[in-house]
Formats: C-alpha cells, sequence, structure tokens
C-alpha cells in the first residue's frame, strides 16, 4: 500500500499542515515546527493529549493511565501513539506555535 499525503487542521491556530498516511501524529507536528507538549514518547505519560475532531488515526498500545475511558469517550488521543490513517483535524490544549522560520 503506498503512503499517500494528508492534511492535518490545528483547529484552535487554524494551522494545516501536510503529513504522510501511517505517520506517527507527534512526530509529524514536531517535525513541521508545531510546537507540542511531550515527554515519554511511549504511551505513558499523557503528555501529548490532543482531541481528535475528525478523521482516523490508529491507536498504537499506550498505558491505561495515559488516557482515562472518559478522555476516550471525548475523543482525547495521545499524538505519540497516533498513526495517521486520513486527513484530521484537531484541537491541541494549547494553541500551536509554529518556529520562527
Amino acid at each position: 500500500m503506498i503512503a499517500m499525503p494528508c492534511t492535518v487542521l490545528i483547529e484552535n491556530s487554524n494551522r494545516r499542515i501536510t503529513v504522510e498516511q501511517n505517520e506517527i501524529l507527534l512526530t509529524a507536528l514536531l517535525s513541521r515546527g508545531v510546537r507540542f507538549a511531550y515527554s515519554c514518547q511511549s504511551g505513558n505519560c499523557g503528555a501529548c493529549k490532543c482531541q481528535l475532531v475528525a478523521g482516523q488515526v490508529e491507536a498504537l498500545p499506550f498505558s491505561d493511565g495515559a488516557l482515562s475511558p472518559v478522555e476516550r469517550e471525548r475523543g482525547i488521543i495521545l499524538a505519540c501513539r497516533s498513526l495517521v490513517r486520513s486527513d484530521l483535524t484537531i484541537h491541541l490544549s494549547t494553541p500551536a506555535e509554529t518556529d520562527a522560520a
């Protein structure tokens, strides 16, 4: 299967980035200059939580303590454990900032 480019709209900053399908969301955000809180990158700490507003990701295994059942019901995902599967709209807990280019 050939990976297709996908668009990620960061809803609360109105920024769009192009990422590859099957790319880990956190890696995609950071490599494109989006400042985003993260720590362990292995699904244990929950620092990289964001809300999936629209689109599909594939959740990789993560610690039960990183996301509560209520958060999962609200569409909260861990960016470090989410493979991009389609165009996405996400909402970051704080508006995304970009590194000056």
